[in-house]
């Protein structure tokens, strides 16, 4: 809690303890960004409660076919230990055995799926991705997708305003306000409705205030969320930095927990 407002982070990052300072030493070569914390659950869940952050969406992608089981099931665990914890789980597009990918994530009962192309290296519009896309759509859990990157087009806007047309059904949260580094893209390209919703994560630190309120009045506040993107920024900072948007106290309460709440109240539970 801070300033009055129940506040969830709806994009972090974490690691079993004993790979996560090599997994953030990765993305942070990667990205050529420092990362602020090492990605541990512990650490996450006492920087974020000193800052004000009451819940948590926890995520990790599988970068290789082989990872999907371990980690859904490292995800799965955390949520049983922390109830304050929102599990996605993931699934690869590669994977030859996506259906039963997709059936232990639901037996595990996780919420949703993280996807990121430009780690998993697809396409986002890629015809082999379909099936993969289908069978979501099907059991209609939503998908956390990273969005953008300057540097490749495997994420761009115009790739998921594609597969949105594929598949009217999916459920997507873009992250990064539509497109990291293609915030221009991700203004042209996407717009909300009853399918898709936007994170705020890894999107304040870059951009002025006008542009994160230009874009949250293109989205619509109702439908986008709060995120930080942990392990790489600073939870006390980036809340100071959405505060400083200055929105109205009811766009404050809608970004920062009631509009994810509300939206996951309406998917599937397994």
């Amino acid at each position: 809690m801070k300033n009055g407002y129940h506040i969830i982070d709806s994009h972090a990052h974490i690691f079993p303890d004993k790979i996560a300072e090599k997994a953030t030493d990765a993305i942070s070569n990667f990205y050529d960004l420092p990362m602020k914390y090492h990605g541990r659950v512990t650490e996450m869940l006492e920087n974020g409660a000193n800052a004000g952050i009451d819940q948590f969406l926890i995520c990790s992608p599988a970068t290789t076919v082989s990872q999907v089981y371990s980690i859904n099931a490292f995800l799965a665990s955390c949520a049983a230990a922390y109830p304050m914890c929102i599990p996605f789980g993931t699934l690869h597009p590669q994977s030859d055995t996506l259906e039963s990918d997709l059936d232990q994530l639901k037996r595990l009962h996780l919420r949703g799926i993280k996807l990121h192309p430009d780690f998993q290296n697809f396409p986002i519009d890629d015809p082999a991705a379909y099936p993969m896309y289908d069978m979501i759509q099907s059991c209609g859990l939503p998908i956390l997708l990273h969005m953008g990157d300057a540097r490749s087009d495997l994420s761009h806007p115009l790739r998921l305003a594609m597969v949105l047309r594929q598949f009217p059904r999916l459920r997507i949260i873009a992250a990064h306000l539509g497109g990291w580094g293609r915030w221009k893209e991700a203004y042209e390209f996407l717009s909300a409705d009853d399918r898709i919703r936007f994170d705020t994560s890894s999107s304040l630190p870059f951009l002025l205030p006008d542009e994160i309120r230009r874009l949250i009045s293109h989205f619509g506040a109702e439908n986008c969320f709060f995120g930080v993107d942990y392990p790489m920024w600073d939870y006390a900072e980036e809340l100071d930095r959405f505060f400083t948007l200055e929105l109205s106290d009811e766009e404050n309460r809608k970004i920062l927990s009631d509009n994810l709440t509300q939206w996951l109240a309406e998917m599937p539970k397994f």
